[in-house]
């Protein structure tokens, strides 16, 4: 089946976040919306179809989590990414953010060190802080050319220093969109391992992956490096879900499966709705060729994205992701500070971009946009920069 990416979904008037609480982090909501991580874009018609015949049943009570959910999830590990993981080691949470929180809280004390590499996705960063743990930042380097690589002695040295108990590793990387190499993996894998650090790997995007480049999950590298490793990812991402909020974390060790099982036991949250029973089962057992073509369509609109500021505004700089529907766009060229950089894409190209010192004090000068998207609401959000810029 070929699937339409072109088609224009209105999402105003059905409380969408993205199009009706900018108001909440921009200046109203009059702004084109290209800036938090779901997509304009109708997830695949098999989750819809599964979701519609659980809605013509007309009950919606509680639901438990067969063995076959589990084992969808464990079967596309094994399919995409060629690792086996034991079904038995995953356990369902709301969301990667709750994960983490509960994890940091299991595996750490007040103000235990725990480090991140920046700029990253900015919750990272404020659930440490909420927590009441130090913030530790390993500042990911950036080249000539705009490719961010990591600082491997600058990493061993903030743990050292810092005694850092706990590490969240990004990966694929929200916003820089790097694909981490075999050998990164491995470098930082063993760092940690040397210095007693347990290892957070976030791979949420690890299915946004572009032409030529492969996501390697961390845990797969060694049986050392996956018993140092809890593992979370979830389809929410890569199949348009992120409203059902649920999502799996892969446990190494049979303790912590069952502290954290606990947890959620205490919160009362262990169950998910019976909508994202049905759509992440269906996800993750019929919808391989789906992805493969959302991934060529967003390789296409990040080639629009470089072509387009290159003939229209070399003012700003960006490299092509490898992984991810975000781009990290350089502007830095403008000579503003962050506030006035803010300002000037709200009030003058009237567009919500994430702002780059979000995610970091090295983000200042950058902005996050999120290109996963109908091609013509690319076009829109340019051409309103373009405006804006041409017009300083």
């Amino acid at each position: 089946m070929r699937y339409n990416f072109d088609e224009s979904i209105n999402r105003q008037n059905n409380h969408s976040a993205k199009w009706e609480e900018m108001d909440k982090k921009f200046i109203s909501n009059n702004l084109w919306p290209m800036w938090i991580a779901d997509m304009d874009l109708k997830t695949a018609p098999e989750i819809i179809d599964a979701m519609r015949a659980k809605v013509e049943e007309g009950i919606f009570g509680y639901v438990y989590r067969p063995d076959s959910y589990y084992e969808s999830a464990a079967k596309w590990s094994q399919r995409r990414f060629n690792y086996k993981i034991d079904p038995k080691t995953l356990i369902n949470s709301p969301g990667v953010v709750p994960t983490l929180s509960i994890l940091i809280r299991q595996l750490t004390k007040k103000q235990d060190s725990i480090l991140i590499q920046s700029p990253v996705y900015y919750p990272f960063a404020c659930v440490i802080k909420d927590n009441d743990r130090k913030l530790i930042e390993n500042n990911l380097i950036q080249d000539e050319k705009g490719y961010y690589t990591i600082d491997f002695n600058d990493f061993e040295n903030k743990i050292i220093k810092n005694n850092v108990k706990l590490f969240i590793l990004c990966s694929p990387h929200n916003p820089i969109g790097r694909v981490w190499k075999k050998e990164e993996l491995e470098k930082i894998s063993n760092i940690c391992l040397k210095h007693k650090v347990r290892v957070i790997s976030d791979e949420i995007w690890r299915d946004i992956i572009m032409p030529g480049f492969s996501h390697i999950p961390t845990a797969s590298l060694s049986k050392e490096i996956e018993k140092n490793t809890i593992t979370c990812f979830s389809p929410t991402k890569t199949f348009n879900l992120a409203g059902l909020q649920s999502s799996f974390v892969a446990f190494p060790i049979e303790n912590e499966w069952k502290n954290f099982d606990t947890e959620l036991g205490i919160l009362d949250i262990k169950r998910n709705n019976p909508f994202s029973l049905v759509a992440f089962e269906t996800a993750y057992t019929k919808c391989d060729s789906w992805v493969d073509q959302l991934n060529l369509y967003l390789n296409d609109n990040m080639e629009y994205v470089i072509n387009f500021l290159k003939e229209n505004i070399p003012q700003i700089k960006t490299i092509k992701p490898e992984g991810t529907y975000l781009m990290w766009l350089d502007f830095s060229a403008l000579n503003m500070s962050k506030e006035e950089l803010s300002k000037f894409l709200q009030e003058k190209a009237k567009v919500a971009l994430d702002d780059g010192f979000w995610f970091g004090e090295n983000g200042i000068g950058f902005e996050r946009i999120n290109i996963a998207c109908p091609r013509y609401m690319l076009e829109i959000g340019l051409h309103r920069i373009k405006e804006a810029v041409n017009n300083i």
